[in-house]
């Protein structure tokens, strides 16, 4: 695993690995004002909601959706007294994985992505792309942020445990697997945003050399004009890999 903060010191990305789960959150970086009724940051949440999840996907009798949902119901709990939910709360996106026997389990909420790399060099992306789908469809951020968590819109945890539900779930054989990448869009935007990658060779070099991806993508990032550049020109950027 590793992980580069856009900010020094202020990672909202969150990822571990127990036994046979790991899971990988990326904290969503909302304007403050779309989470004004919390007192805590989106760091707090991702890094509470990651350390919860990890717990309870490794109970075998727990779905990955379960699992979520109980620690989505845990974390709501250390806001009470303190916060005033309904008035904005952060969140953040969810990746999950668990080795089964023969069967990797998985779990995809919102727009980080699992990238599933077969011994033949092809690539799998599971993503969630509800998030583009509103964002292209919808002209302010006030009109995206109303189709957060709700009918026709688009998902992720926050403080609703039934968000859960809404998560891209199944399972594969681990049979012709090489490697299993989970990771944020600050990593993935080196083949959708910096065209440094496709999928199959973005997922070859965070098998070979991790540390050097990052290293090409923040040099990119820096080089994008000023037209081209996203609302955030660095963002936190982590990978969790397992080898099968």
């Amino acid at each position: 695993m590793i992980t580069d903060p856009a900010v020094p010191g202020a990672n909202e990305d969150a990822a571990g690995a127990l036994g046979p789960v790991g899971v990988l959150l990326d904290g969503a970086g909302v304007p403050p004002r779309f989470r004004a009724g919390c007192t805590h940051d989106v760091a707090w949440y991702s890094h509470r909601l990651a350390a919860r999840l990890l717990g309870a996907a490794l109970e075998d009798g727990l779905s990955l959706t379960s699992a979520l949902h109980q620690a989505i119901g845990e974390v709501t709990a250390l806001h009470a007294g303190s916060c005033d939910l309904a008035a904005g709360s952060p969140s953040a996106t969810v990746v999950a994985v668990r080795m089964a026997g023969r069967q990797l389990q998985y779990l995809v909420l919102c727009d980080s992505s699992l990238l599933l790399e077969h011994d033949d060099g092809t690539v799998t992306r599971i993503t969630d792309t509800r998030v583009e789908e509103v964002a292209a469809r919808e002209r302010t951020p006030e009109a995206v942020e109303a189709m957060r968590n709700a009918p026709g819109g688009f998902w992720l945890a926050r403080h609703e445990a039934d968000a859960a539900h809404e998560a891209l779930t199944g399972s594969v054989p681990t049979t012709g697997l090489r490697a299993v990448h989970l990771v944020t869009d600050g990593i993935t935007r080196a083949a959708d945003l910096l065209d440094l990658h496709d999928e199959p060779s973005l997922a070859a070099e965070l098998s070979d050399d991790p540390h050097r991806l990052v290293g090409r993508l923040r040099a990119a990032e820096s080089e994008l004009p000023p037209e081209q550049r996203p609302r955030k020109v660095h963002d936190d950027a982590t990978v969790l890999t397992f080898f099968l």
